[in-house]
Protein backbone atom coordinates (compact mmCIF):
# COMPACT_ATOMS: atom_id res chain seq x y z
CA UNK A 1 0.00 0.00 0.00
CA UNK A 2 1.83 3.04 -1.23
CA UNK A 3 -0.77 5.64 -0.32
CA UNK A 4 0.45 8.94 1.11
CA UNK A 5 0.13 10.12 4.69
CA UNK A 6 -2.75 12.58 4.89
CA UNK A 7 -5.44 13.70 7.35
CA UNK A 8 -7.14 10.30 7.09
CA UNK A 9 -4.07 8.19 7.62
CA UNK A 10 -1.89 8.77 10.66
CA UNK A 11 1.80 8.14 10.57
CA UNK A 12 1.40 5.39 13.16
CA UNK A 13 -1.16 3.60 11.00
CA UNK A 14 1.01 3.91 7.90
CA UNK A 15 4.04 2.47 9.70
CA UNK A 16 2.00 -0.45 10.95
CA UNK A 17 0.81 -1.10 7.38
CA UNK A 18 4.41 -1.15 6.16
CA UNK A 19 5.30 -3.72 8.80
CA UNK A 20 2.32 -5.90 7.99
CA UNK A 21 2.91 -5.66 4.23
CA UNK A 22 6.48 -6.82 4.84
CA UNK A 23 5.17 -9.84 6.77
CA UNK A 24 6.98 -8.86 9.97
CA UNK A 25 5.72 -9.21 13.52
CA UNK A 26 6.46 -6.41 15.98
CA UNK A 27 9.05 -8.70 17.57
CA UNK A 28 10.83 -9.45 14.30
CA UNK A 29 10.85 -5.79 13.25
CA UNK A 30 12.21 -4.76 16.65
CA UNK A 31 15.00 -7.34 16.32
CA UNK A 32 15.87 -6.11 12.83
CA UNK A 33 16.08 -2.52 14.09
CA UNK A 34 17.86 -3.32 17.34
CA UNK A 35 14.95 -1.90 19.32
CA UNK A 36 12.76 -3.28 22.07
CA UNK A 37 9.43 -4.72 20.99
CA UNK A 38 7.71 -2.21 23.27
CA UNK A 39 9.14 0.69 21.26
CA UNK A 40 7.60 -0.68 18.06
CA UNK A 41 4.26 -1.16 19.82
CA UNK A 42 4.31 2.31 21.35
CA UNK A 43 4.94 3.90 17.95
CA UNK A 44 2.13 1.94 16.33
CA UNK A 45 -0.26 2.75 19.20
CA UNK A 46 0.64 6.46 19.06
CA UNK A 47 2.12 6.47 22.55
CA UNK A 48 5.55 7.48 21.22
CA UNK A 49 6.33 9.93 18.44
CA UNK A 50 8.89 8.36 16.09
CA UNK A 51 11.86 10.52 15.19
CA UNK A 52 12.86 11.10 11.59
CA UNK A 53 15.70 8.59 12.03
CA UNK A 54 13.25 6.06 13.48
CA UNK A 55 11.02 6.39 10.42
CA UNK A 56 13.94 6.08 8.01
CA UNK A 57 15.11 2.91 9.75
CA UNK A 58 11.57 1.48 9.84
CA UNK A 59 11.10 2.21 6.14
CA UNK A 60 14.39 0.56 5.21
CA UNK A 61 13.63 -2.54 7.30
CA UNK A 62 10.21 -2.96 5.68
CA UNK A 63 11.37 -2.33 2.12
CA UNK A 64 9.48 0.94 1.58
CA UNK A 65 10.10 2.79 -1.67
CA UNK A 66 12.08 6.04 -1.73
CA UNK A 67 8.86 7.95 -2.41
CA UNK A 68 7.04 6.45 0.57
CA UNK A 69 10.09 6.96 2.79
CA UNK A 70 10.19 10.64 1.84
CA UNK A 71 6.48 11.04 2.60
CA UNK A 72 6.80 9.35 5.98
CA UNK A 73 9.89 11.30 7.02
CA UNK A 74 8.14 14.55 6.12
CA UNK A 75 5.21 13.45 8.29
CA UNK A 76 7.60 12.57 11.11
CA UNK A 77 9.15 16.03 10.94
CA UNK A 78 5.75 17.71 11.12
CA UNK A 79 4.57 15.83 14.24
CA UNK A 80 7.71 16.67 16.17
CA UNK A 81 6.40 20.20 16.72
CA UNK A 82 3.28 20.74 18.80
CA UNK A 83 1.87 24.26 18.77
CA UNK A 84 -0.44 26.18 21.09
CA UNK A 85 -1.83 29.44 19.70
CA UNK A 86 -2.39 31.76 22.64
CA UNK A 87 -5.87 33.04 21.72
CA UNK A 88 -7.42 30.03 19.98
CA UNK A 89 -6.16 26.80 21.54
CA UNK A 90 -5.83 27.76 25.18
CA UNK A 91 -8.81 25.97 26.71
CA UNK A 92 -9.24 27.51 30.13
CA UNK A 93 -7.10 30.52 29.25
CA UNK A 94 -3.50 31.28 30.18
CA UNK A 95 -4.03 30.19 33.79
CA UNK A 96 -4.89 26.69 32.58
CA UNK A 97 -1.83 26.79 30.35
CA UNK A 98 0.36 27.63 33.33
CA UNK A 99 -1.07 24.56 35.08
CA UNK A 100 -0.32 22.44 32.00
CA UNK A 101 3.27 23.66 32.15
CA UNK A 102 3.21 22.65 35.81
CA UNK A 103 2.29 19.09 34.85
CA UNK A 104 5.23 18.89 32.42
CA UNK A 105 7.40 20.35 35.15
CA UNK A 106 6.20 17.72 37.62
CA UNK A 107 7.39 14.94 35.29
CA UNK A 108 10.85 16.38 34.62
CA UNK A 109 13.91 15.45 36.62
CA UNK A 110 15.95 18.28 35.09
CA UNK A 111 14.89 21.66 33.68
CA UNK A 112 17.30 23.90 31.78
CA UNK A 113 16.03 27.43 31.14
CA UNK A 114 17.61 29.96 28.78
CA UNK A 115 16.04 33.41 28.92
CA UNK A 116 17.21 36.55 27.13
CA UNK A 117 14.06 38.66 27.38
CA UNK A 118 12.91 38.67 31.02
CA UNK A 119 13.28 36.86 34.35
CA UNK A 120 12.15 33.22 33.89
CA UNK A 121 8.65 32.45 35.13
CA UNK A 122 9.89 30.01 37.77
CA UNK A 123 11.81 32.85 39.41
CA UNK A 124 9.29 35.69 39.08
CA UNK A 125 7.67 37.51 41.99
CA UNK A 126 3.91 37.88 41.80
CA UNK A 127 4.17 41.57 40.85
CA UNK A 128 6.74 40.91 38.15
CA UNK A 129 4.66 38.00 36.78
CA UNK A 130 1.51 40.12 36.58
CA UNK A 131 3.33 42.87 34.74
CA UNK A 132 5.07 40.58 32.24
CA UNK A 133 1.92 38.58 31.52
CA UNK A 134 -0.04 41.80 30.97
CA UNK A 135 2.60 42.99 28.48
CA UNK A 136 2.52 39.61 26.73
CA UNK A 137 -1.29 39.54 26.37
CA UNK A 138 -1.17 40.50 22.67
CA UNK A 139 -4.57 38.88 21.98
CA UNK A 140 -6.36 40.52 24.90
CA UNK A 141 -7.16 37.27 26.74
CA UNK A 142 -7.43 39.37 29.93
CA UNK A 143 -6.75 36.67 32.51
CA UNK A 144 -3.49 38.12 33.80
CA UNK A 145 -4.22 37.84 37.53
CA UNK A 146 -5.21 34.16 37.37
CA UNK A 147 -2.31 33.33 35.02
CA UNK A 148 0.18 35.06 37.36
CA UNK A 149 -1.19 33.17 40.37
CA UNK A 150 -0.85 29.85 38.52
CA UNK A 151 2.68 30.76 37.45
CA UNK A 152 3.75 31.52 41.02
CA UNK A 153 2.03 28.36 42.26
CA UNK A 154 4.13 26.06 40.07
CA UNK A 155 7.31 27.47 41.62
CA UNK A 156 6.84 24.96 44.45
CA UNK A 157 8.64 22.47 42.18
CA UNK A 158 11.91 24.29 42.99
CA UNK A 159 11.74 22.94 46.54
CA UNK A 160 11.16 19.29 45.67
CA UNK A 161 13.91 16.74 46.21
CA UNK A 162 15.47 14.83 43.35
CA UNK A 163 15.06 17.67 40.84
CA UNK A 164 17.56 19.98 39.14
CA UNK A 165 16.82 23.46 37.78
CA UNK A 166 19.46 25.29 35.76
CA UNK A 167 18.81 28.93 34.90
CA UNK A 168 20.89 30.68 32.25
CA UNK A 169 19.80 34.33 32.02
CA UNK A 170 21.30 37.20 30.08
CA UNK A 171 22.15 40.39 31.94
CA UNK A 172 19.86 42.22 29.50
CA UNK A 173 16.92 40.03 30.59
CA UNK A 174 17.64 40.79 34.23
CA UNK A 175 17.82 44.52 33.52
CA UNK A 176 14.49 44.51 31.68
CA UNK A 177 12.24 46.60 33.92
CA UNK A 178 8.50 45.86 33.64
CA UNK A 179 8.01 46.98 37.26
CA UNK A 180 9.16 49.98 39.36
CA UNK A 181 12.76 50.02 40.62
CA UNK A 182 11.84 48.91 44.14
CA UNK A 183 9.85 45.97 42.78
CA UNK A 184 12.77 45.08 40.53
CA UNK A 185 15.05 45.05 43.59
CA UNK A 186 12.57 42.69 45.27
CA UNK A 187 12.72 40.50 42.16
CA UNK A 188 16.51 40.34 42.45
CA UNK A 189 16.13 39.42 46.13
CA UNK A 190 13.92 36.49 45.18
CA UNK A 191 16.41 35.20 42.60
CA UNK A 192 19.27 35.50 45.10
CA UNK A 193 17.23 33.53 47.65
CA UNK A 194 16.15 30.77 45.25
CA UNK A 195 19.72 30.44 43.95
CA UNK A 196 20.78 29.16 47.39
CA UNK A 197 18.63 26.04 46.98
CA UNK A 198 20.66 22.86 46.35
CA UNK A 199 18.47 22.03 43.35
CA UNK A 200 19.06 25.37 41.62
CA UNK A 201 21.99 26.74 39.61
CA UNK A 202 22.15 30.31 38.36
CA UNK A 203 24.28 31.54 35.46
CA UNK A 204 24.29 35.06 34.01
CA UNK A 205 25.54 35.98 30.54
CA UNK A 206 27.05 39.47 30.92
CA UNK A 207 26.18 42.09 28.32
CA UNK A 208 29.83 42.90 27.59
CA UNK A 209 30.86 39.32 26.81
CA UNK A 210 31.23 38.31 23.18
CA UNK A 211 28.75 35.42 22.84
CA UNK A 212 29.54 32.16 21.11
CA UNK A 213 25.94 31.77 19.85
CA UNK A 214 23.11 34.05 18.80
CA UNK A 215 20.40 34.71 21.40
CA UNK A 216 17.66 33.83 18.90
CA UNK A 217 14.90 33.05 21.38
CA UNK A 218 14.36 31.81 24.94
CA UNK A 219 13.79 28.09 25.43
CA UNK A 220 13.38 25.41 28.10
CA UNK A 221 14.76 21.87 27.89
CA UNK A 222 12.96 19.25 30.00
CA UNK A 223 14.65 15.92 30.73
CA UNK A 224 12.20 13.21 31.79
CA UNK A 225 12.95 10.23 34.08
CA UNK A 226 13.27 7.86 31.10
CA UNK A 227 15.98 10.07 29.59
CA UNK A 228 13.78 11.50 26.84
CA UNK A 229 13.68 15.26 26.35
CA UNK A 230 11.46 17.98 24.97
CA UNK A 231 12.06 21.66 24.33
CA UNK A 232 9.53 24.48 24.57
CA UNK A 233 9.81 27.85 22.84
CA UNK A 234 7.52 30.83 23.33
CA UNK A 235 6.83 33.42 20.63
CA UNK A 236 4.46 36.40 20.68
CA UNK A 237 1.60 34.30 19.35
CA UNK A 238 2.21 30.67 20.29
CA UNK A 239 4.19 28.10 22.24
CA UNK A 240 6.06 25.40 20.34
CA UNK A 241 6.98 22.03 21.81
CA UNK A 242 9.83 20.22 20.05
CA UNK A 243 10.37 16.49 20.51
CA UNK A 244 12.72 15.75 17.61
CA UNK A 245 16.03 14.55 19.12
CA UNK A 246 18.12 16.41 16.55
CA UNK A 247 16.43 19.75 17.29
CA UNK A 248 16.77 19.16 21.02
CA UNK A 249 20.46 18.31 20.54
CA UNK A 250 20.99 21.66 18.78
CA UNK A 251 19.31 23.54 21.63
CA UNK A 252 21.43 21.65 24.16
CA UNK A 253 24.57 22.62 22.27
CA UNK A 254 23.52 26.27 22.21
CA UNK A 255 22.78 26.12 25.94
CA UNK A 256 26.19 24.63 26.74
CA UNK A 257 27.92 27.17 24.50
CA UNK A 258 26.23 30.15 26.16
CA UNK A 259 26.83 28.63 29.59
CA UNK A 260 30.56 28.59 28.88
CA UNK A 261 30.37 32.37 28.27
CA UNK A 262 28.51 33.06 31.51
CA UNK A 263 29.27 34.06 35.08
CA UNK A 264 28.37 31.27 37.49
CA UNK A 265 28.43 30.65 41.24
CA UNK A 266 29.74 33.55 43.29
CA UNK A 267 30.44 35.67 40.20
CA UNK A 268 26.81 35.42 39.13
CA UNK A 269 25.67 36.27 42.65
CA UNK A 270 27.90 39.36 42.79
CA UNK A 271 26.65 40.56 39.43
CA UNK A 272 23.04 40.20 40.58
CA UNK A 273 23.77 41.97 43.87
CA UNK A 274 25.25 44.87 41.88
CA UNK A 275 22.05 45.13 39.83
CA UNK A 276 20.01 44.99 43.05
CA UNK A 277 22.00 47.87 44.55
CA UNK A 278 21.53 49.91 41.37
CA UNK A 279 17.77 49.29 41.46
CA UNK A 280 17.57 50.41 45.10
CA UNK A 281 19.59 53.55 44.33
CA UNK A 282 17.23 54.37 41.48
CA UNK A 283 14.21 53.78 43.72
CA UNK A 284 15.63 56.12 46.37
CA UNK A 285 16.40 58.78 43.76
CA UNK A 286 12.84 58.69 42.48
CA UNK A 287 11.47 58.92 46.02
CA UNK A 288 13.34 62.14 46.73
Amino acid sequence: MNRPVDDRTTLATRLRELREDAGLSTTRLAAALGWSQSKVSKIENRRTKPSVDDVRSWSAATGATAEVTAELTNAAESIQVASIIWDRTLTGGRAAHQRRIGRTLAEAKRVQVFQHAAVPGLLQTAEYARSVLALADVFGVSDTTRAAAARVERQTALYEKGRQFDFLITEAALRFRPVPHDALAAQYDKILSVATLPSVSLSILPTGVRPSAVHAHPFVIYTLPDGSQLTTIETYTRELTLTDPEEIRVHSQVYDSLLADSATGEQARQLLETMRAEALDSAESQAR
